[in-house]
Parts: structure tokens; C-alpha cells; sequence
């Protein structure tokens, strides 16, 4: 299981969410930047379903339901950059003498969602429930994007594919070539196909814009 990276604080619509990465009064250090790479995949934690029976155990983290996702987009936020007044304290000596002082810089990180997973196992398309503000946010492992990327029968699939495509951002080729290349790394018996995928939307990203 790997760690968390962030916390869900907006979305923009059904799919796309807007992450904030965890700052330095979070956690001991900021993610490091690969966690959070352009292609990364996620895990945006759901709300538990209702407990059906009297059984109060907890169940496994790999169990919970999620959004499975990916990063598509990031944004700096840095209020200072337009604060021009005068300061009487460095930003070394507000740690000292303003503790509570709340650090405004972030970095915000776009996801997609692509699917989702329950106790059925994980599904690619347009989920029905959606994530909550404070949902948090974590990197899927190489194995669950490999689960991921599987049908019932086993045979590698990208249906999110189309989704993607028709979502209004010049950055989504770009994108699906990024996951072709990690999947050409993860499930290299699948080459052959992710080739002639790459082939095919390569093609459409120089000949859509063109007209």
C-alpha cells in the first residue's frame, strides 16, 4: 500500500478533481515529485457503503471503495506572488514567532477519473458515486494499475480511452501516450497492441488540430 499523497478540495465536474498535495505542517516532507507526475495513477477514497449487517470489523484498506485516476494537470498557488506591501518578518522568522500563521502556498494537481473500485474489484468507465471534499488521495501500486487495466477475461483494456479524448484539454493525447508508455512497461506481453494504440493517437494528435 503506498502513501497518501493529498486531500481532495475541488472539482470541476463529475470526473475531474482538483488535489492539494500535502504541505510541510501535513506531513514531515511534500510528496516527492514523482508521486504526483504527469500519468500518475491514484486512489481517491470513497465513503464506506452502509454497514448491511451487525459486524463492526474493519475491513482491508485495498477493499474500500475508490475513484481510480490520473494526473493530468498541475497548478502552483503562491498568494505572495502578487503581495507587493511591506513586511516587518522574513518567512524564516514567521515560523518563530507566528506559528499558527497558515502557510497559503500549495500545489494543486488535476485527476481524472477513469473508473473505480469496490468488493466487485475495479472497473473502468464514468463512476456513479463521486468523492468528497477532504477525500484523500493516494498512488496505486504497479499491480492494481496492472488489475486495473484488466477485463473479466484477463485481456488488457482501455476503455476510458474515448472519455479521455473527448474531455476539452490540449494536454489529453499527451496524456494517453504517457499511460501506453507505463503500461508498454508494466504488461510488456502487451506491446503489440499498446504499438498500434500509440500508433493511432500519435496520428490524431497531429492531424485532429490540423483539421
Amino acid at each position: 500500500m503506498t502513501e497518501q499523497i493529498g486531500v481532495i478540495v475541488n472539482s470541476n465536474s463529475h470526473i475531474d478533481y482538483v488535489c492539494r498535495l500535502y504541505g510541510p505542517l501535513e506531513r514531515e516532507r511534500r510528496p516527492p515529485p514523482d508521486a504526483y507526475a504527469f500519468g500518475s495513477f491514484v486512489a481517491i477514497s470513497l465513503p464506506p457503503p452502509p454497514a448491511t449487517s451487525p459486524d463492526t470489523g474493519q475491513g482491508s484498506t485495498a477493499d474500500a471503495p475508490c475513484l481510480i485516476g490520473v494526473v493530468y494537470n498541475s497548478m502552483l498557488v503562491n498568494p505572495n506572488f502578487t503581495n507587493l506591501g511591506p513586511r516587518l518578518t522574513s518567512n524564516s522568522e514567521q515560523t518563530v514567532f507566528s506559528p499558527d500563521l497558515i502557510d497559503e502556498t500549495a500545489i494543486l494537481v488535476g485527476l481524472l477519473a477513469l473508473g473505480w473500485q469496490d468488493k466487485s474489484g475495479p472497473q473502468q468507465g464514468t463512476p456513479r458515486p463521486s468523492a468528497e471534499v477532504g477525500a484523500t488521495v493516494r498512488n496505486l501500486t504497479d499491480e492494481e494499475i496492472r488489475q486495473f487495466h484488466r477485463d473479466e477475461n484477463g485481456r488488457l483494456t482501455l476503455r476510458y480511452a474515448a472519455t479521455l479524448l473527448a474531455h476539452n484539454s490540449p494536454l489529453v493525447p499527451a496524456l494517453l501516450l504517457q499511460i501506453i508508455d507505463r503500461l508498454d512497461t508494466l504488461v510488456p506481453q502487451e506491446q503489440a497492441i499498446l504499438q498500434v494504440m500509440r500508433n493511432n493517437i500519435a496520428w490524431k494528435s497531429i492531424v485532429q488540430p490540423a483539421g
